[in-house]
């Protein structure tokens, strides 16, 4: 008789075992789950960690990349394959070496026709003057920064007409008295009126407005400079009526390539010329300075991805609080459920199985947080933006790390109290009150 009833209780015990070898990952989520449910309301409160962190990283990767389009924008908005170059400026310099230095030599107009005859991709190029001026019509006044140039001028800023027409070569040949006024410095000077064909002056001497500039969708540095105020003359008129120089010398050259391509090559072209014709030798330095748009959009795409990384980090630490509240409660439910897990070890329940069980726990609570956070991380950015104007772009790549954050997340801090529910002790499981 005894005999019998244990080879009933074994023929149950192995098969329960064999059962549990077969549990696939449909019942395992499923135990996970009613194991959730069973507490919904710390669940909830343990989701809210990874939740935040998960929003975080999404909205925080939004506002960075945001700010890197901003900013590419804004430079791109500055010209079109625009290099500029600016004589009489020098670099790491000391005073022994500038003492000892021959004579700079400045850039000139002859400059300017060389590079232009012996660069071939170069498209455009015009001289380049500036100078804060006021501008007056009437009782109205309106400070601008006044650009001299050519009739390439506007097109190398990349800039268009919005009534009127712009600086033409007979202009620049005769030194004529004609302005292109900026959007914002036309509507402050002339309100609702046209102001084609009238008279403005500049330190007492009238202009006539042929022109007005179409307002900039975005701006380089518009928290320092509004462009929509800047205004065109003539760089004969400038140098006549405004440096009041007859000198050949100018400040700065600003040219653009055919393609954004060229710029690099353009850039030791320009180069090269320059130095040959200011007679330097090869240890002298470049007595003119050259800015070109593909360096600085690399500078600013290298600082948009510090100021992202540095996002990321808080994001991360966020979601690693998030993670150790995830683990906190798992430890907890593996206290709470000491005798269940003896009693399914003593049914024969391998250790695979218990830490499986609990792994996949972990893994669902993130995973409901996770996607909570991820749908609060795609609408806070754009939300917060209405508020602010920030620009927020939210990538593809975003989502995909989110979810890799999610699974690493709950298998780094799920893990050990997992571990330590599959190496209990059957005995010591069951005698736990």
């Amino acid at each position: 008789m005894f005999k019998n009833q244990m080879k009933w209780r074994n023929c149950i015990r192995y098969g329960l075992k064999d059962l549990y070898k077969t549990m696939n990952t449909q019942q395992l989520l499923k135990t996970s789950l009613r194991s959730i449910l069973h507490h919904k309301g710390r669940s909830i409160l343990t989701t809210l960690g990874i939740n935040i962190g998960v929003a975080a990283i999404i909205a925080m990767l939004a506002i960075g990349h945001g700010a890197e389009e901003k900013i590419k924008n804004e430079i791109l908005s500055a010209g079109k394959n625009m290099i500029y170059i600016q004589g009489g400026h020098f670099r790491n310099l000391d005073h022994k070496k500038e003492l000892k230095r021959k004579k700079t030599l400045p850039l000139t107009i002859e400059d300017l026709r060389a590079l232009k005859k012996a660069c071939h991709t170069i498209a455009k190029i015009s001289p380049a003057f500036s100078s804060m001026q006021t501008i007056k019509y009437l009782n109205n006044t309106v400070t601008v920064e006044l650009k001299g140039g050519n009739e390439d001028l506007l097109s190398i800023l990349n800039r268009t007409i919005q009534t009127g027409f712009f600086i033409t070569s007979n202009h620049v040949q005769f030194g004529s008295r004609v302005i292109v006024l900026g959007h914002k410095a036309a509507q402050e000077l002339f309100k609702s009126l046209n102001p084609l064909d009238q008279i403005v002056t500049i330190n007492n001497i009238p202009f006539i407005v042929i022109g007005v500039v179409e307002k900039l969708k975005h701006q380089f540095g518009s928290e320092f400079c509004d462009a929509d105020l800047d205004s065109f003359i003539p760089i004969s008129a400038f140098k006549k009526y405004i440096e009041r120089s007859l000198k050949s010398h100018l400040r700065g050259i600003v040219l653009s390539t055919k393609t954004y391509d060229f710029i690099p090559d353009t850039v030791k072209q320009v180069t090269k010329h320059l130095r040959a014709r200011h007679h330097l030798n090869f240890k002298d330095q470049n007595d003119f300075m050259i800015f070109d748009q593909q360096s600085m959009l690399n500078a600013a795409k290298a600082s948009a991805n510090i100021f992202t990384f540095f996002l990321l980090i808080v994001a991360c630490i966020s979601l690693f609080v998030g993670g150790i509240g995830v683990m906190n409660i798992m430890l907890v439910s593996v206290g709470e459920r000491t005798q269940e897990i003896g009693i399914r070890m003593a049914l024969g329940a391998p250790d695979k199985i218990i830490l499986t069980q609990f792994l996949s726990e972990a893994l669902m609570l993130c995973s409901l947080g996770g996607l909570l956070g991820i749908v609060f991380g795609v609408i806070a950015p754009f939300v917060a933006s209405m508020f602010t104007g920030w620009t927020v772009i939210i990538k593809p790549l975003s989502i995909v790390l989110a979810f890799f954050a999610i699974f690493i997340v709950g298998i780094v801090f799920g893990y050990y109290p997992a571990y330590k529910a599959s190496r209990l002790n059957p005995v010591d499981a069951l005698q736990e009150q």
